[in-house]
């Protein structure tokens, strides 16, 4: 019994290590649904432009404890409905504040740059780059608070 309950938690341990990457993930399932999102989480989703898309679109949950995590799907969009690559991504967020302004940096991985929103409001984030500057474009980087 013993080794059976050894090897349970040897399973579970490897599970958790998939670095947020789950059979669902490769199945398309969205691993940030709202109704399995991080608990005590906000959960914010957008389309944000692309340079060789019609868009990239997030959904983005952010813990609201100590825990300080995310867990984010990206979809790259050949239309306003089809999607052709998404990505999972999960880690911790850091809290930053500059010249008034709150900022989440996305830990992204070891060797990945860290993706970066300006806090606007209480339900909008905006995509904002390594040195925490909008776009001057002008375009639109929103992600509006869901639930």
């Amino acid at each position: 019994m013993k080794k059976m309950m050894m090897l349970v938690a040897a399973c579970a341990c490897l599970a958790a290590c998939n670095n947020g990457k789950t059979a669902g993930n490769a199945a398309g399932q969205d691993s940030v649904a709202a109704d399995s999102a991080i608990a005590d989480s906000s959960v914010y989703v957008g389309v944000t432009p692309a340079a060789d898309s019609f868009g990239i679109k997030y959904r983005l949950a952010v813990a609201n404890d100590s825990t300080k995590g995310f867990s984010m799907r990206q979809a790259y969009l050949e239309s306003e409905t089809k999607e052709s690559e998404v990505s999972y991504n999960s880690g911790k967020t850091e809290v930053v504040t500059q010249n008034g302004k709150t900022y989440y940096k996305l830990q992204m991985g070891q060797n990945s740059p860290s993706v970066n929103f300006l806090v606007l409001n209480d339900s909008t984030l905006r995509m904002v780059n390594s040195e925490l500057q909008e776009a001057a474009s002008g375009l639109n980087y929103d992600l509006k608070l869901e639930k």
